[in-house]
């Protein structure tokens, strides 16, 4: 082979080689940096929570005196959440939420009175698995941090009717979609101790409405909406399972 052309192909040989060591250099450096932040302890959070729970109207009935809704009553739920602090402002958190609420017949004729009020027809109960992004305004580990999220969730509830008026023809087990939405703030106690106050609210599909639905066999029922929300205030206490080595600080800067 003649010098020139041995020449040429040593440079392109180099040529090839040093893209391909860089890039897997990079690609190295990246997982070594994912492996890091996904280990540090001080990223990860678990939670507990009660929470004060409403419902909204599952069905809207015509009787003889006027109008009736059928509704869950204010009821506490209690719920458990993992989770993780992407940076210091945004974070991913998946949480379990138990309600258990009883449903009852409100009076909705607008005159005041109570007379087509019914209760303890039956127990919903919702277990509800939510996956939430939240943004931090300020950083997560400051003094006084107030938030946003919203996220996807999963709804299994249950009916176990107490009175004949509700009834399961499609069975007593169903699952449906949902969306979530919250604002709170969080207020650090000590350096990985933390207390929040939440306002949630979970739209997901009605138990009442569809084929394999939750039924009453009285009234004249007139309108079922295809979803139903669910509102609820949260009280948690978290707990990080380590310390950041730069603590995240607001600061103000002074303008002329």
């Amino acid at each position: 082979m003649r010098p020139g052309i041995r020449i040429v192909v040593l440079a392109f040989g180099v040529a090839v080689a040093l893209p391909a060591g860089a890039q897997k250099t990079t690609n190295d450096s990246y997982v070594s940096d994912m492996v890091t932040t996904l280990t540090d302890a001080s990223r990860w959070s678990l939670s507990g929570n009660v929470a004060a729970n409403t419902y909204e109207t599952f069905l809207m009935q015509n009787v003889p005196g006027g109008q009736r809704a059928l509704r869950g009553n204010s009821n506490l739920g209690w719920g458990l959440a993992a989770g993780f602090d992407i940076d210091d402002k945004l974070g991913v958190r998946l949480g379990w939420t138990y309600t258990n609420a009883k449903l009852q017949f409100k009076d909705f004729s607008g005159t005041g009175a109570e007379l087509l009020e019914s209760g303890d027809l039956g127990k919903l109960k919702s277990n509800i698995a939510a996956l939430d992004v939240v943004h931090y305004f300020v950083g997560s580990r400051s003094l006084i941090a107030p938030y946003a999220g919203a996220g996807v969730a999963g709804v299994w509830s249950s009916l176990s009717p107490e009175d004949a008026v509700l009834i399961t023809p499609g069975g007593s087990q169903q699952f449906h979609l949902g969306i979530t939405a919250n604002v709170g703030v969080q207020v650090r106690f000590i350096p990985q101790l933390f207390g929040r106050l939440e306002w949630n609210t979970l739209g997901a599909g009605n138990p009442f409405n569809g084929n394999r639905s939750y039924k009453t066999n009285v009234g004249d029922t007139f309108d079922e909406p295809s979803r139903v929300a669910k509102t609820e205030w949260r009280f948690a206490a978290a707990y990080y399972f380590g310390t950041p080595t730069t603590q995240p600080t607001v600061t103000a800067t002074k303008t002329k």
